[in-house]
């Protein structure tokens, strides 16, 4: 999982980023990328969409506050998680205008972040999922981001960076995943996490790492449903989740 923190207090990020490590133990995501800046423009000057799963904003910062640069990452970004960090619950009606997931009012206290991570994180089973490999090691499957078949090998590009390599089949390993919707193959010796897809453009995936996968030309009827199904699935979810909190 990738965070990012925009925020002009070090100290208070810091704090921040302790407790969630704190959370997040025993997890898939104890060993999550995160990176920090000290105010907005910085941030924007690098970032992109499917950089960061997770955006932590501080609302009172010079020049460019967390809710503009909110409305900066929503132009092009609908799926990333933004959370804003603030002393005051001022603009909490802002937050919802650019689909904010949570609101921690500093300073910070660890039944908070608890509560953001059950919210975020543990709340979806499905971060949980796994396969077992040959070498007895466990994939968790949401961390994939895509795979392909090399010379005899299955190599995993995931979004922890801790890429794998295995040697099986790719037909064993279609069985293997097969189980798994959101894992599909698009094109020969190719599997992609739809999860990670933050584009779909002239027959072919764009990934949240910015590579660029073909959909075959014979599958692209059969892709284009799958896909379709999955956005309405995930949108249907992520009502359900919405009308419950």
């Amino acid at each position: 999982m990738r965070l990012a923190f925009v925020d002009d207090d070090y100290c208070e990020i810091k704090k921040l980023t302790t407790m969630i490590d704190k959370e997040l133990q025993g997890t898939v995501y104890s060993n999550c990328k995160r990176q920090l800046f000290d105010n907005g423009e910085t941030f924007l000057s690098v970032w992109k969409p499917g950089m960061y799963d997770i955006v932590f904003l501080d609302i009172f910062m010079d020049q460019l506050t967390g809710v503009d640069v909110a409305r900066q990452i929503r132009k092009t970004d609908a799926s990333v998680k933004i959370i804003f960090c603030t002393t005051s619950n001022e603009f909490a009606s802002e937050s919802y205008c650019v689909d904010a997931s949570f609101y921690l009012v500093k300073p910070f206290s660890q039944n908070m972040v608890h509560t953001m991570v059950q919210k975020l994180i543990n709340v979806d089973s499905r971060l949980s999922l796994f396969i077992t490999l040959p070498n007895d090691r466990k994939l968790y499957l949401r961390d994939i981001i895509y795979g392909e078949y090399i010379n005899h090998k299955i190599f995993i590009h995931t979004k922890s960076h801790n890429d794998i390599s295995f040697r099986m089949s790719f037909g064993n390993f279609l069985e293997l995943i097969s189980p798994f919707s959101f894992l599909i193959s698009c094109c020969k010796g190719i599997i992609v996490n739809l999860y990670e897809v933050i584009n779909k453009e002239n027959n072919c995936f764009i990934l949240s790492d910015n590579s660029t996968i073909p959909i075959s030309r014979r599958k692209i009827k059969e892709i284009n449903n799958v896909y379709a199904n999955f956005i309405f699935e995930k949108m249907k979810d992520k009502m359900l989740n919405d009308e419950a909190n």
